[in-house]
Order: structure tokens, then C-alpha cells, then sequence
């Protein structure tokens, strides 16, 4: 039986201002559906950091799934942030897609924009991130407290609410039980991996749907092929015949002000310092071993910004010169359109953050993913989406080892891409999957 907005309103005491909750370990009731106005209007928050192209991806990904599969309703995108950048990957490419902008503290103070925005919304989408942690690299309230807030507006007001292809890494004490109370409440909680789905289990979570979602990112099919292509000239790189290679390290944002993070220090310890420089050492031995066992090139490909002048740094300058002449470092920063015109053209991907992997396997290019288990669980999807081969931890294991499979990959071209192919066969099935359940809590028919 179909629950409207209003029965659900009236089983709801939840308010902003006084925060009257029930009992812990109850479990809330969400609207599975309800019947919609004549266009629904789904709201997705996203779009985290221009200056990381992982987070621009992630905005054109999940839109795309949603007007793939849910053609139907209206998409509101909220920037709680200025993202001039990514603006421009979304005006370009999602023309009926409009943006709503305004910071989101107490249901009070909301700007009358994104009033209107929730006013007009049937279900809000948090999309792929880190949001929801507290204490993985810091002890500071504010960033929670901000990602969470609106799902209590949503829940005074009768407003389904989900959250899609996200990494749960620590509730430190006290703050599962915040986490636990408002989740539960969820009408979805996508994990983007296993390691926090079961995760979440374990913590007694239990909203209307727990389940495996990929990233978001992986919708992505956006290019800037003008962009693209003269970089491509401009650099000397031939379709096919370079590899690409992304690294990040223990260093500050640009323009950092504050103290940083466990992921973006201000000042690096010592022992990060040398944790760096063994890192990047492993992945010099990678590049100089691909130039000689194959002839292709190599990019130095920035996700975030910061890391150009570390890849000169570690890794251009320190390189012999015979191996220098085949390897090409991107000074300048790029945005997501850009750099997956160029992804297209790579023979492969080797990376320590996972998001240029993910646009690179969307485009069907065999990845190895060197992971930091200080970037939290979501290297692990590279696994779920049946990639365990090409998965290392970057401190535990050699460079050796990553060698070895850039050399499978080289040696079986053909067998490389079809497994790439065949993982993201499994992430498009259960995209579909779960933008069916998508349908269903706006109140649409499934298309099957």
C-alpha cells in the first residue's frame, strides 16, 4: 500500500529545532513511495572539491545514471559551496539540470533558494564521498554535523532521503549513535564497498535498503575532446602507446590554511616525509621498467592539483635522462571533461587514488590500483567489482608485484580489457538495479 507525504508527516516528530527523537535502536519508518506530483523532482547534493577531479566526477557520474534511468523527474543539483568548475562540466552536459546553491546549517537559516529547493524536492541523494566519518582524519564536528543536518530537515518534513555509493570508515565514540540514529532513517544507504557494508552491520544499522552501490563516479562518460586531443598533440602522445600515472602524497592542499589532515598534512611529519619518498621511489622503478620492457610513454596525470609539483619533484626530476625523454608531466590542472578525452587514448592506468582508475575503467582501460589504507575503505571496490588482481596495498607490497601485472596487462592486451569490461559489466547491472529502487521511492513504475 502506497504511504503519502502527509500520512508520513503525521507519524513523524522529529523537528529540527527541538530534535525530539525516538528511541535508540527503533526501527524508523521511511516512505518507500508516495504519490508524487505529476514531475517528480529528485535533489542530489554533490560536488565536493573542484581542485580533484574525483570529486568533479562524481556530479556528471550519478547524473548521468539519473537521466539514464530516470528520465522522468526533474534533478536539482545542490552546491553547498561556489564549484565554478564543475558547474561548467554540468551546464555543458546536463542542460535540463538546474543548480541550487546555499550552505545548510539549521533548518532556519536556509537561503530562500534552497528553501524553494526543498520545498519542490521528493528525495534527496547524498552522493559519493567521505562525509559520514568522524574521526578517520580528524576530530572536528563541523563537517558531519553539515552532512547530516539536512537529512533531519528531510525527515521533519516527510522528505525521503538516501545516500548513493559512499565509504563508511569510523564512528569514534560518541558519534555512532548520532550516525545510527539519522541513517536509520535513511530510504537507502548505498556502500560503495563490502569493507563498509559489513561495516555498517556490524554497527547495528539497519535503513530500508543497505546495500552494495558502485561509486558514482563510474556513470561518467563526459569528454572534452577539443581540449583532449590538442593536449594530446601538443604532448606527443599516440593513442594507445602511454600509460598513465597518478600518485598522491603526504602534502597540504594549495592555499591551505588551516592544520590540514591525516590526508593533506600542512606540515608532514618526518616519518610521512620518508613514507613519500619510499612510495615514490616504488613508482619510478614502475615507470622506468614500462619505458624499457614496452617503448610507450608515460603521463604524469595530476587528480588533484597539489600533486604537480610533487610529481616533478619525486618523480621526473629523479628519473635517468633516457627515461625522462619518454615521460610527460602535466604542469597545468585539468578538469574532469578533459581528462577522460585523454584517458581514452591511454593504454592503461596505474594510480594511488582510485578516481582517475574509475573514469579509465568506464572508458574501458585495464587500471592497478596502489592504495593507501590511510584513504580508508574505498580502494576495496576494486576488488568488489571482481578486480582483486589489480589491487595492491602500497606500502605491504613490492613494486615488484605491480610490475608483474602492468606486464600481464602489456603481454595479453586483448584479455586485459575484456576483464575490465567484464567488472564494469557488473557495476552497470547494479547501477540499474539501484536506480530501480530509485524509481520506485519516487513513486515511478520500474522499467522492466
Amino acid at each position: 500500500m502506497m504511504r503519502s507525504r502527509r500520512d508520513f508527516l503525521k507519524t513523524t516528530s522529529l523537528s529540527v529545532a527541538t530534535a525530539a527523537l525516538p528511541p535508540m535502536g527503533t526501527q524508523h519508518p521511511v516512505p518507500h513511495s508516495f504519490v508524487p506530483k505529476k514531475t517528480p523532482t529528485i535533489m542530489l547534493r554533490s560536488s565536493w572539491r573542484d581542485a580533484n577531479i574525483g570529486d568533479q566526477g562524481h556530479t556528471p557520474g550519478t547524473l548521468r545514471l539519473l537521466e539514464r534511468h530516470i528520465p522522468e523527474v526533474q534533478l536539482l543539483l545542490w552546491h553547498a559551496e561556489p564549484r565554478p568548475e564543475t558547474e561548467k562540466l554540468v551546464t555543458q552536459n546536463f542542460p535540463k539540470v538546474k543548480i541550487v546553491r546555499g550552505n545548510f546549517y539549521t533548518g532556519d537559516t536556509l537561503s530562500d533558494e534552497l528553501k524553494a529547493a526543498f520545498d519542490q524536492t521528493d528525495l534527496l541523494i547524498h552522493n559519493s564521498s567521505q562525509s559520514f566519518n568522524y574521526g578517520l582524519y580528524n576530530y572536528e564536528w563541523g563537517g558531519p554535523i553539515r552532512a547530516l543536518t539536512p537529512f533531519y530537515y528531510c525527515y521533519d518534513r516527510g522528505i525521503p532521503f538516501g545516500i548513493y555509493g559512499q565509504s563508511f570508515d569510523k564512528f569514534a565514540p560518541p558519534s555512532q549513535y548520532f550516525f545510527r540514529d539519522i541513517l536509520n532513517r535513511a530510504a537507502f544507504l548505498y556502500a560503495r564497498d563490502n569493507e563498509s557494508l559489513n561495516f555498517l552491520k556490524a554497527e547495528t544499522f539497519h535503513p530500508s535498503i543497505l546495500e552494495f552501490a558502485p561509486d558514482g563516479c563510474f556513470g561518467i562518460d563526459i569528454r572534452d575532446e577539443r581540449k583532449g586531443l590538442a593536449y594530446l598533440k601538443q604532448a606527443g602522445l599516440e593513442d594507445g602507446r602511454f600509460l598513465v600515472v597518478i600518485i598522491r602524497t603526504n602534502t597540504p592542499h594549495f592555499n591551505e590554511k588551516g592544520e590540514g589532515n591525516l590526508l593533506n598534512p600542512t606540515k608532514p611529519t618526518p616519518g610521512q616525509q620518508e613514507q613519500d619518498r619510499t612510495r615514490m621511489a616504488k613508482i619510478r622503478e614502475v615507470i622506468t621498467h614500462w619505458v624499457r620492457e614496452t617503448g610507450y610513454k608515460v603521463l604524469l596525470a595530476p587528480e588533484v592539483d597539489k600533486e604537480m609539483p610533487q610529481a616533478k619533484n619525486h618523480l621526473y626530476d629523479q628519473l635517468d635522462a633516457t627515461t625522462r625523454q619518454k615521460v610527460v608531466l602535466r604542469d597545468t590542472f585539468w578538469n574532469a571533461d578533459e581528462a577522460m578525452s585523454v584517458y581514452a587514448r591511454a593504454h592503461s592506468l596505474i594510480g594511488m587514488e582510485p578516481h582517475s582508475l574509475i573514469m579509465g575503467l568506464a572508458l574501458g582501460k585495464p587500471v592497478v590500483h596502489v592504495r593507501s589504507h590511510f584513504h580508508g575503505r574505498k580502494g576495496w571496490m576494486f576488488r568488489d567489482i571482481g578486480l582483486p588482481e589489480w589491487l595492491f596495498e602500497v606500502d605491504e607490497s613490492p613494486a615488484s608485484a605491480w610490475i608483474d601485472q602492468l606486464s600481464k596487462i602489456h603481454r595479453d592486451y586483448p584479455a586485459a580489457k575484456a576483464k575490465a569490461q567484464k567488472a564494469m559489466a557488473f557495476v552497470q547491472k547494479r547501477q540499474s538495479e539501484t536506480m530501480m529502487a530509485v524509481r520506485k521511492i519516487v513513486g515511478l513504475p520500474s522499467t522492466k
